[in-house]
């Protein structure tokens, strides 16, 4: 199977950015009550994000091991992550419109359109039109879900830490 380092790599660093958002958590000082619902939802955007990526880069594994031919579970996994990324943006989108400001717009409506190219591209690359099938694209795919839940995290520290002061 194509990519396995780079597989095993972003499923570490997903693990990696999971442990320390729960690190955070739990020295955040204040209980989940006293949080805002923008804190809370940041918080649940990271730790999703690293799951996703985690279950994503790890998911080519045992269906390659079912012996699964290379573009069937390229398909598959793209396919799969290129929905949840849709579902995931949608949802957020639906939300501002609904009454939920971000905090940083620019930032936030940066990721949610470059979520949506990126979910098309990855549901094209399934199925092979266009955009060639393979692990490049899906890797791409979680590094850009990495930095959005990186970036969350770094808004939440940083907002944590200037209220403090």
């Amino acid at each position: 199977m194509q990519a396995e380092g780079p597989l095993l790599t972003i499923a570490q660093i997903s693990v990696a950015l999971a442990g320390f958002s729960s690190v955070v958590i739990a020295l955040r000082g204040a209980g989940p009550d006293a949080w805002s619902a923008q804190d809370r939802a940041g918080l649940a955007n990271v730790l999703a994000a690293s799951v996703g990526t985690l279950v994503g880069s790890l998911l080519p594994f045992p269906l390659a091991y079912l012996g699964w031919p290379d573009a069937r579970v390229w398909g598959v996994v793209n396919a799969l992550f290129g929905a949840l990324v849709l579902g995931v943006v949608g949802v957020l989108a639906y939300q501002v419109t609904r009454g939920s400001r971000p905090r940083t717009p620019r930032i936030f409506w940066s990721f949610v359109s470059s979520g949506f190219a990126l979910g098309a591209l990855l549901l094209l690359s399934a199925v092979d039109l266009g955009v060639p099938r393979g692990p490049a694209l899906l890797l791409f795919g979680f590094l850009w879900a990495l930095l959005a839940a990186f970036a969350q995290l770094a808004t939440f520290l940083v907002l944590t830490w200037s209220d403090r002061r």
